[in-house]
């Protein structure tokens, strides 16, 4: 697990943190903003996610928690 994962994980904790004690602010905004985006990242790299030899629903959970960073490691595995 390369830095960037660590400091993606880092976010998503902080994030839902937030959302869990500290209600609604900029950072329950920010949150959902990157889940869209990250939603987004599985419909436009569907293909490749469902060519690689990790399991799709496993590629999916991967995209939607580390977006790019996921997509370039299979790029690197291909």
């Amino acid at each position: 697990m390369n830095i960037g994962k660590i400091l993606t994980v880092l976010l998503w904790v902080v994030l839902g943190l937030n959302y869990l004690f500290y209600g609604n602010n900029i950072l329950n905004y920010l949150a959902l903003a990157l889940l869209i985006i990250h939603a987004f990242e599985c419909v436009i790299f569907y293909k490749k996610i469902s060519l690689s030899e990790d399991h799709i629903f496993y590629g999916f959970i991967q995209t939607l928690i580390f977006g790019v960073l996921y997509i370039k490691d299979l790029s690197k595995k291909a």
